[in-house]
């Protein structure tokens, strides 16, 4: 079988590893993998700039999705896996001060009662509505999709919604959560309920369940060189395996074959494969797929992006007046970033002693600083990091890494929209679209859904082989 893959970001180079090893005894797929940019990776890059390890993308990975790790381990990587350093500090800034998170604080909900009726981060109004929970009716109606915002306002008020759930589950969707969809993000709280009722009980209970679980303080993981690592040794390995991996290279069209097979054109002339995998983002896959199945194209079509900047900020050590040694914060009010990370104090490695490495994140949802050029964006940027942590210094250094229109934000319908491009393509069992569009944003997710999607597109192409013959 001959796979043709679009994208060589993670999930693109996830699915030629699959499609590249052998399966059930049969020998692995001749694969070609295409990217457009002059580099591979995608949003997972880091820049080695002396003793400073800059992420440009995402830093980390969940260790509870363990698609990540599972192939870090086929790499030979497993001894490169660090998790974060020292105790996990990690504060909201509420009121105009920053607060620790309440010990057992989960996205959205408490696993632990006390902390959460003493936190200040909440008013005292805030904290009866939420207990209305207790006695309420259950919400939601089977099969209607709602916003998680209005869910959680109905349920808990609106204060657990602006102090908790927008900072926390919008800072990894890039998206408000009175517009992200409840069962294509959070299907759990769908599931609590019904089997609750109330969703402070359900936490609580799954709280109970966890306390003497052992292991360690945060679930996030990232690898000693930089997530940019795994980049690097993925791509020599599927060289050294046989893998065709052409940079700089563009498909301009795709189309299917009377086999039911893909013919690709490249600037070079047409090229024919037995399947393809879509792993090149949300606009490629959709405009890739307008001839062959204009459903599938409407229904990505139909899926909204967000832009996201993070604006990676170098201070002397001696630019505070007490050693930062927070995880970092999320922002509950109005300010010109959505959270920060510390870099150097969250994972090891990533700074010299002299210098504290700092990440910020700027969302499109945050409105026109977002777009701001880079100099008013990093002024704005600079001056409320400089202001919460009391630097006395500027940064020495400063890197701004745009990504406009690359994250898909799980609206409301969407799991529909992704159901209507499962049946579009139902005719074209060996074309599969991959990745963060449709079914989750995270490393883990990408990396597990590239390989299933590898599968999935050689099962079909073998399928279609035999019925052929």
């Amino acid at each position: 079988m001959r796979l043709l893959v679009v994208g060589g970001g993670i999930t693109g180079l996830a699915a030629a590893w699959e499609a590249s090893r052998p399966r059930d005894g049969a020998p692995p797929a001749q694969v070609v993998v295409v990217e457009s940019e002059a580099t591979l990776g995608g949003k997972l890059r880091t820049e080695q700039v002396d003793e400073l390890l800059i992420e440009h993308g995402p830093d980390s990975f969940v260790a509870y999705r363990p698609a990540a790790l599972q192939l870090i381990d086929e790499l030979g990587l497993g001894d490169d896996v660090i998790s974060v350093s020292g105790t996990r500090t990690v504060f909201l800034r509420s009121r105009g001060r920053l607060h620790p998170l309440p010990a057992g604080m989960g996205m959205v909900l408490p696993t632990k009662l006390w902390p959460f009726v003493t936190t200040p981060i909440l008013t005292p109004t805030d904290k009866l509505r939420a207990g209305w929970d207790l006695v309420l009716p259950r919400q939601l109606r089977e099969g209607k999709d709602v916003t998680i915002g209005s869910f959680l306002a109905a349920r808990l008020g609106k204060g657990i919604v602006r102090r908790f759930a927008d900072p926390m589950v919008g800072g990894i969707y890039g998206a408000s959560v009175d517009e992200l969809s409840l069962d294509a993000v959070l299907p759990s709280l769908r599931a609590d309920e019904k089997a609750h009722r109330s969703l402070m009980m359900a936490s609580l209970a799954a709280g109970r369940r966890k306390r003497n679980t052992p292991g360690a303080n945060s679930p996030f993981r990232t690898l000693r060189h930089g997530l940019g690592s795994l980049i690097d040794a993925l791509s020599e390995q599927l060289s050294r395996d046989g893998v065709e991996i052409r940079i700089g290279t563009t498909v301009q069209s795709l189309a299917a074959t009377a086999a039911g097979g893909v013919e690709a054109t490249f600037a070079a002339g047409p090229e024919s494969f037995d399947a393809v995998v879509l792993a090149c983002g949300l606009p490629a896959a959709a405009q890739l797929l307008g001839t062959a199945a204009p459903r599938a194209r409407a229904a990505l079509a139909d899926i909204p992006l967000a832009t996201s900047t993070v604006v990676n900020l170098v201070y002397p050590t001696d630019a505070f007046p007490d050693p930062v040694t927070t995880h970092g914060w999320l922002e509950a009010e109005a300010a010109p970033i959505s959270g920060v990370t510390v870099s150097s104090a969250k994972w090891a490695g990533r700074a010299p002693a002299t210098q504290v490495l700092i990440r910020a994140f700027v969302p499109g949802r945050l409105g026109a600083i977002a777009d701001a050029p880079d100099d008013e964006l990093v002024g704005a940027v600079t001056a409320h990091v400089s202001a919460v942590l009391k630097a006395t210094k500027p940064p020495q250094q400063v890197r701004v890494s745009r990504w406009p229109s690359v994250m898909p934000k799980y609206t409301v319908g969407h799991r529909d929209r992704v159901a209507t491009v499962e049946a579009a393509l139902a005719q074209l069992p060996a074309w599969r679209v991959a990745g963060s569009p449709l079914r989750g944003v995270g490393v883990p997710d990408c990396v597990a859904d590239g390989r299933r999607q590898a599968t999935l597109a050689l099962t079909g192409a073998l399928t279609r082989a035999e019925l052929g013959s």
